[in-house]
């Protein structure tokens, strides 16, 4: 009987690309003066050809906001900012960002990201971008990236348009020609891909899902739902991701919680601010064979383990005993709702839920405050929703 056909590819989850295709190693680190702060549209979040991601993975000081609309139909997302930003933005009204007087120039640019129907939505929404101070550029040539069509000659990506800005901002800044190879280099090997794919016409993979039913290790007693963040060290994108905080809860409420001392090279403090994480503390944490070991003690032998998604299992791989059943909570949860989850948060909003308070240090507090309230919504099904026959879906990168 021939093969079977492959029913999914291993992928990179920090630059969305299959591992066979991953550039991350091709991304440069441009460290700038000026503050980017990116409001991304949420249906570009997990685009593949993204070019936000790109500009958060090569700068050090930029950050991405990604409004969570839910079910309220608004892009509103505010943030703060200093008195001198400015909007990146091409407003007729605006002036050149060139011609502007030195001390003029802004130390924190906004810029919108998304199809150019989507900038608009996240512009027209989010009115207290508008009395904010805006520039535009006058590129020199049109947009390098043929694998997504501008609407008009003079509109770039977002990566183009940063890089233009940061050239005038910061002449003397070293890096940006860089970052535009390694933006060419990624298109060059997706026109490249797509023209050595041997087609034969639409085939429909089989489902995957077997059943319509929630994991019977839903309902074990001794259930922990976990969450975990993870650094680069230095912030090196080509260095291995490891582990930093791994926190667990059981459906009764009782607590783990282990901050992990990386190895190597500290991670960037601007990481740890996202996560909202001491640097002292992180740098006085536990090695991680001790926190596997009170991890070990703490689950107890048989348990099974969850998150919301598989990799929050994966990141935290290392923490889990061998033979675990490991399994996530969104596939769970669209079982039993039928439908697509979006964010944990949308989740929580449609079934109207609290999240679970948990005395746990930086943002993994509410993350898994989030997960742990859906798995009690789960669990309070009734036991005939669950499928006796049927297997979690485990990570495919489990190391057992």
């Amino acid at each position: 009987m021939p093969d079977p056909l492959p029913t999914h590819r291993e992928r990179c989850y920090r630059c969305l690309r299959p591992a066979a295709a991953c550039h991350c190693a091709t991304m440069p680190t441009v460290p700038t003066r000026t503050r980017i702060e990116i409001l991304q549209h949420p249906h570009e979040r997990t685009h593949p050809f993204g070019t936000a991601r790109l500009l958060r993975m090569c700068l050090p000081n930029a950050a991405v906001h990604v409004p969570t609309p839910g079910f309220t139909g608004t892009l509103e997302h505010r943030f703060e900012l200093p008195p001198d930003a400015m909007v990146l933005w091409p407003h007729p009204d605006a002036p050149l960002l060139h011609e502007l007087a030195p001390d003029r120039r802004p130390s924190t640019l906004v810029a919108i990201d998304g199809t150019w129907a989507h900038a608009k939505r996240l512009w027209r929404e989010n009115a207290w971008l508008h009395a904010l101070p805006h520039v535009r550029l006058e590129p020199a040539a049109p947009s390098r990236y043929r694998i997504r069509q501008e609407p008009r000659p003079d509109y770039v990506s977002t990566l183009e348009a940063v890089v233009e800005a940061l050239r005038v901002l910061e002449p003397e800044g070293a890096g940006l020609d860089a970052m535009l190879a390694a933006f060419d280099g990624m298109i060059d090997r997706q026109i490249a891909h797509a023209a050595s794919v041997q087609r034969f016409g639409r085939h429909k993979h089989p489902r995957q899902r077997p059943s319509r039913a929630l994991a019977p290790q839903l309902f074990a007693d001794r259930l922990a739902v976990t969450y975990s963040e993870s650094i680069l060290p230095g912030g090196d994108p080509a260095a291995k991701r490891q582990l930093v905080q791994w926190v667990a809860a059981r459906c009764d409420g009782t607590t783990f919680e282990a901050i992990v001392r990386p190895e190597g090279e500290p991670p960037l403090a601007h990481h740890l601010q996202h996560m909202r994480l001491d640097p002292e503390r992180v740098a006085a944490g536990e090695p991680l064979a001790a926190a596997v070991a009170r991890f070990c003690d703490w689950l107890g032998p048989g348990a099974p383990i969850t998150a919301w998604t598989t990799t929050t299992l994966d990141w935290g791989a290392a923490m889990v005993p061998p033979g675990t059943t490991r399994f996530p909570l969104k596939t769970n949860w669209c079982n039993l709702r039928n439908r697509r989850a979006g964010f944990l948060e949308e989740v929580l909003a449609a079934e109207g839920l609290t999240p679970v308070p948990l005395d746990l240090l930086g943002r993994a507090r509410e993350r898994l405050g989030n997960a742990l309230a859906v798995a009690r919504l789960l669990r309070s099904r009734p036991a005939t929703d669950a499928d006796p026959e049927r297997q979690p879906v485990v990570s495919r990168r489990n190391p057992d």
